[in-house]
């Protein structure tokens, strides 16, 4: 084999599927600090603005009210970040908060708690309460890689058949140079975050993979980007 191949390879393990400490379940106290941990990660190392990039010059060039639905939204940072984003553009923008863990969703409404136009849902993401083109978009962070290969094109299939404009999904790639990064800050966050950031990093697919996953879903016009330093968003439009 090629060397760099070898080196390629190298660079991609094969995924490995372990729980997290947070699915199992942990103290009140630990699922608070892990799920702050997760707002600071997602707004300090890409992975907010890898999903806005995509999502906010769609609501921009919206003609009407528009809803989006956060599948697997956990503290609610993301939607609270959007509901401010188009208030001061003045945009009329409905957000479905949506999460199976009911300890969740009452962090969640205490953090919203100043925000109009947020909805809280429980309901398990694998059977959306939701009828066809019943939401405009739906958008996810940091929740993919938690399912199977089967369950994500089954995930995606069921939502771009419930929205009428799209899908704008993002996650991890795995890979050994985002752990090494992680490495470097994981002294800065939460014994559980510390735990489960490898965990998530070694469970999490490829930009690649995700295009398979799309494209069985049956999802022709779908398209995977890459973002600094290790996101990838998935955006499929109708």
């Amino acid at each position: 084999m090629n060397p760099r191949d070898d080196f390629a390879t190298w660079l991609i393990p094969e995924r490995v599927d372990k729980p997290e400490l947070l699915d199992l379940g942990v103290s009140s106290t630990a699922m608070r600090a892990n799920l702050s941990d997760l707002w600071r990660i997602n707004h300090y190392f890409g992975g907010l603005q890898a999903l806005t990039d995509h999502l906010y010059p769609r609501l921009l060039a919206a003609d009407r009210p528009v809803t989006v639905v956060d599948i697997g939204t956990g503290a609610a940072d993301i939607p609270a970040a959007i509901a401010r984003w188009a208030e001061g553009h003045k945009l009329d923008v409905r957000i479905i908060a949506l999460d199976v863990a009911a300890s969740h969703l009452a962090l969640a409404r205490e953090k919203i708690s100043d925000l109009s136009g947020i909805h809280l849902v429980q309901a398990d993401a694998t059977c959306l309460p939701f009828g066809r083109e019943e939401v405009d978009f739906f958008f996810s962070s940091l929740f993919f890689h938690h399912l199977m290969p089967e369950q994500i094109v089954a995930l995606l299939g069921s939502a771009f058949a419930c929205s009428r404009r799209g899908l704008i999904i993002s996650d991890l790639r795995r890979g050994r140079l985002p752990l090494m990064g992680f490495k470097l800050i994981e002294p800065f966050f939460s014994p559980i975050t510390r735990h489960d950031g490898e965990v998530s990093i070694r469970r999490a697919y490829t930009p690649a993979e995700f295009g398979e996953f799309a494209q069985a879903a049956g999802l022709t016009n779908a398209q995977v980007y890459r973002h600094w330093p290790w996101r990838m968003t998935l955006v499929a439009q109708k």
